[in-house]
């Protein structure tokens, strides 16, 4: 979904930081981005930095105050798998979260991780530092599939739940 929301982003003209321990997948990137020039191509700024997130934060800062035009900064699997989430890791998120508010103020940034069960929640489904996340100011969504192998994913925001049908160009 955010790799689908960076190519709109660059459509429109923007330019997009995307910042990971690893890439996403290139074949999926080469399905959503077939129809992209090259020349549009050349917005999308893909950082592969490790597991360090203040290095990581650090980087994604400087380069959106460099490059011109960055629309959109998206984190992909910032926080660790298991575990409680560092402070360290969220003072790197809050550093992200300020350069929405730098110079024009017209960045938006998407924070990426993985899902986890919680056996002790009501809703077994949790999201990562969710709370301290929506503390910031930031909306937490859930994307979800029914089942392996199905097309239908439930996008759960805090405006309501969406269906969606994933197909080979993105989410329709």
């Amino acid at each position: 979904m955010a790799l689908q929301y960076a190519r709109e982003t660059i459509l429109a003209g923007g330019r997009v930081i995307w910042a990971a321990e690893i890439m996403p997948d290139a074949g999926r990137f080469g399905q959503l981005f077939a129809a992209v020039s090259p020349v549009h191509s050349s917005r999308f700024h893909a950082m592969e930095l490790g597991t360090e997130m203040e290095r990581v934060m650090e980087k994604v800062v400087e380069a959106s105050k460099f490059l011109p035009g960055v629309e959109l900064v998206v984190i992909d699997d910032w926080a660790q798998e298991q575990g409680r989430t560092s402070e360290s890791s969220i003072s790197a998120i809050t550093s992200i979260l300020n350069i929405a508010t730098i110079d024009e103020g017209d960045i938006r940034v998407i924070i990426i991780s993985k899902s986890y069960e919680s056996p002790t929640a009501i809703d077994s489904i949790r999201v990562r530092a969710h709370q301290r996340l929506e503390a910031m100011g930031c909306d937490t969504w859930l994307l979800s599939r029914p089942s392996e192998g199905d097309s239908r994913r439930f996008l759960k925001t805090p405006a309501g739940e969406i269906e969606l049908i994933l197909e080979e160009s993105g989410y329709a």
